[in-house]
C-alpha cells in the first residue's frame, strides 16, 4: 500500500505528501530550516521518497511565508548574514525546491526536474541558503543554470558545490575532453568563490611558504586559480587561442599567489604554469604538459628528442626541473650507493631518477644541436649532483643516465 502512494507521489510531482506517507517520517520540530536539513540529508542519500515528504512539508507550512517575504524585495538581501537570514522562510523554501528538483533531476524525471526550477526562478527567486563553508549561494540562480544545462544537453552535477569538488569535476572534464562542461564547473566556482579568492589575492604579497594546512588556507584562491587554468586548457585543446591566452592572462593578473596540490605530494603554482603557457604560444612552440608529472614531462621530452625538437626538449625538461629538482636533491642526499633491492625501491626515487634523465635528454639534444659546451654542462650536472639517478628502458630494465653522461663528455672531448 505504501508503494502505491509514493508512486502516486511522484506522478503528482510537486505536492502536499499523503498523511500516509508523511507518517513514516520525522520531521522534528517542523521549523522551516529542520525540514531543508532533513531534504539534503535525504537528497545526499539518494531517497526521493523522504526529498519530497520533507521539501513538501515544508512548502506546505511556510511557502505563504516565503512568497509575502519575495514580494517585498526588489532584489537581494545584502549586507550582514543576520539580515539575510531575516528572510528565513523565502531562503527555506527556495533551498527545498532546488533539493526537490535536484532529486527529480538524479531520478531522471526530467520534465518534473525542469518544472521545479521553473518554479523557484519564477516565485521564490530572492532566496538564498547559507552554507556551512561560510557563504550564501543563490538557490534561483543554481536552479537557472541547471535549466541552461538541460536545454544545452549538458549533464551537470555540482556535488556539494564546494570550490574543491567543482576543481575536481573541471579537471575530470577536461580529461573528458569537454570544454562546455568543463566552463559549466569552472563559472560556477568563480561565480561562487571569485570574491572570496580576490581578497585572499589582496591580503598577500607573495606565494604562502611553511606547512601545507597554511598553504590550504587560501582555499578560494587555490581553487580559483586552478579553474582558470583548467578552463584554459580547455580553451587550447579545443584551438580557441584568443579565450586560451585571455583565460591564462587572467590567471596571471588577478590570482597570482594561488597553489594548486598535486596528488604526488606538492604544491604548484597555476599562475607561474600560464605564464608559461602564454610564452610558449607567443613562441609558436606547441605545448602539453599532459597531468605535469615527472614521468609524463620527462616522457614528452623523450618524444621532443626523438623529433630533434630542441626548443621543445628544453621546454619539457626545464618545466621537470622547476617543478621536481628540489625534491631530486633530497633523494641524492638521502643515498650513499644505488639503489637495487627491487623494482619497486628504485621506483620510489621518482624525483631523482626523472630529473638525473631530463638532464642528460637536455644533454643529447645540445649534442644532436652541435652546442658542445651546453650540451658538457647538461651531462656533468647529471654526473656532479644526480649520480644516483637510474632510467626505466621500455625492454625492461634500468639504467645509469650519470655512467652514460660521463661517456658522452668523453666522445665530445674526442671531437
Amino acid at each position: 500500500m505504501k508503494r502505491v502512494l509514493i508512486t502516486a507521489l511522484l506522478v503528482l510531482g510537486i505536492g502536499l505528501a499523503s498523511p500516509m506517507i508523511a507518517s513514516a517520517y520525522n520531521f522534528g520540530d517542523y521549523r522551516s530550516v529542520t525540514l531543508a536539513t532533513k531534504g539534503w540529508d535525504a537528497l545526499n542519500s539518494g531517497d526521493i521518497e523522504a526529498v519530497l515528504a520533507y521539501t513538501n512539508k515544508c512548502i506546505e507550512l511556510y511557502g505563504a511565508q516565503a512568497k509575502k517575504m519575495q514580494a517585498s524585495l526588489e532584489g537581494y538581501v545584502e549586507g550582514e548574514k543576520d539580515d539575510i537570514f531575516k528572510m528565513w522562510a523565502l531562503n527555506d523554501v527556495a533551498t527545498c525546491l532546488f533539493i526537490q528538483a535536484e532529486a527529480y533531476r538524479k531520478a531522471n524525471m526530467m520534465d518534473e526536474a525542469k518544472e521545479t526550477y521553473q518554479k523557484l526562478v519564477d516565485e521564490y527567486t530572492y532566496g538564498q541558503t547559507w552554507d556551512v563553508g561560510g557563504w550564501f549561494w543563490k538557490p534561483a540562480e543554481a536552479a537557472q543554470e541547471r535549466l541552461d544545462a538541460i536545454e544545452a544537453g549538458i549533464d551537470v552535477d555540482f556535488g556539494d558545490s564546494s570550490s574543491a569538488t567543482l576543481t575536481t569535476k573541471a579537471w575530470e572534464a577536461l580529461n573528458a575532453g569537454d570544454v562546455d562542461l568543463v566552463s559549466t564547473y569552472v563559472n560556477k566556482c568563480l561565480d561562487l568563490y571569485s570574491e572570496k579568492a580576490k581578497e585572499m589575492q589582496a591580503s598577500l604579497e607573495g606565494y604562502v611558504e611553511g606547512e601545507k594546512e597554511e598553504i590550504f588556507k587560501m582555499w578560494a584562491l587555490n581553487d580559483v586559480a586552478t579553474s582558470l587554468f583548467v578552463q584554459a586548457e580547455a580553451y587550447r585543446k579545443a584551438d580557441m587561442m584568443d579565450e586560451t591566452k585571455e583565460t591564462y592572462q587572467k590567471l596571471v593578473d588577478e590570482y597570482t599567489y594561488g597553489q594548486c596540490w598535486d596528488n604526488g605530494g606538492w604544491f604548484w603554482k597555476p599562475a607561474e604554469a600560464a605564464q608559461e603557457k602564454l610564452d610558449a604560444i607567443e613562441s609558436g612552440v606547441d605545448v602539453d604538459f599532459g597531468d605535469s608529472s615527472s614521468a609524463t614531462l620527462t616522457t614528452k621530452a623523450w618524444e621532443a628528442l626523438n623529433k630533434d625538437d630542441l626548443d621543445l626538449v628544453l621546454t619539457y625538461t626545464n618545466k621537470c626541473l622547476k617543478i621536481y629538482e628540489e625534491k631530486a636533491k633530497e633523494m641524492q642526499a638521502s643515498l650513499t650507493e644505488y639503489a637495487w633491492e627491487t623494482n619497486e625501491e628504485i621506483f620510489s626515487y621518482w624525483a631523482l631518477n626523472d630529473v638525473g634523465t631530463c638532464y642528460f635528454i637536455q644533454g643529447e639534444a645540445y649534442k644532436k644541436a652541435g652546442m658542445v659546451p651546453e650540451a658538457k654542462k647538461a651531462f656533468n650536472k647529471v654526473m656532479n649532483e644526480y649520480f644516483y639517478a637510474q632510467c626505466w628502458d621500455a625492454n625492461g630494465w634500468f639504467w645509469k643516465p650519470a655512467q652514460a653522461a660521463e661517456q658522452r663528455v668523453q666522445e665530445l672531448d674526442e671531437m
